[in-house]
């Protein structure tokens, strides 16, 4: 797992970001702080956590939790037990089952990715988590920069991970839900989340982040 810092040393609250398959910190780097400190966690494919959070629970004044997508799933497996350092746990287009034909992604769809990943499947991924083409535009001025056969083999890591471990009860305040998403599809989240936490739909697809200016935007969906 890789710690980023997009924002450190220039606030008293912080954000943690659990970011999504096959991600780094570029996605997300065009946000602007809107006031807080922000920590970005990408590649899973060792999932141990690289940061104490014990220690940033002594040095910030408070920590908000934000999960997009695959990281939803690692966010509520790193900090089950550790849910009350956050002030707030948000999950942006992502569930806990992750792999699921009712609330996660397709069974069919995540095999035939795994199976058959290339360069050339990995930009059909990006096509299809951006739509319209405006924001795959925005998405690709801003694409990670990973190796491809590295993004491969998170991808079987996360696989194998989603399989040996049990769903426990959720972490998360509310679930941030694009209305177009076509990666985890919206029906398949809002079955999830009903009735688990708050929902709030937002226009967009699977990537979100060119509907925002700034972090704070996404604190302030729950008010």
């Amino acid at each position: 797992m890789i710690a980023h810092w997009l924002f450190q040393n220039q606030s008293a609250n912080l954000i943690l970001f659990c970011n999504g398959w096959g991600m780094d910190h570029k996605p997300v780097a065009m946000l602007a702080s809107g006031g807080y400190d922000v920590l970005v966690l990408s590649d899973y494919t060792a999932f141990e956590l690289p940061v104490d959070i014990e220690g940033l629970s002594t040095r910030y004044q408070s920590i908000h939790l934000i999960c997009w997508s695959f990281g939803v799933w690692a966010g509520q497996q790193l900090f089950a037990d550790r849910s009350t350092k956050f002030v707030t746990r948000i999950a942006i287009n992502g569930t806990l089952r992750p792999i699921d034909d009712c609330h996660g992604i397709s069974v069919q769809f995540f095999e035939a990715t795994k199976e058959h990943f290339s360069e050339s499947v990995l930009d059909r991924f990006y096509r299809r988590m951006c739509r319209p083409d405006r924001v795959l535009e925005q998405f690709l001025e801003n694409r990670p920069k990973r190796r491809v056969v590295n993004i491969g083999i998170e991808l079987e890591r996360l696989a194998g991970l989603v399989d040996s471990t049990n769903e426990t009860d959720s972490i998360f305040d509310a679930a941030i839900v694009a209305r177009r998403d076509m990666i985890v599809p919206t029906a398949h989240q809002i079955a999830f989340w009903n009735e688990q936490c708050s929902i709030i739909e937002i226009d967009g697809c699977h990537y979100p982040f060119t509907g925002w200016s700034s972090w704070s935007d996404i604190i302030e969906l729950l008010d």
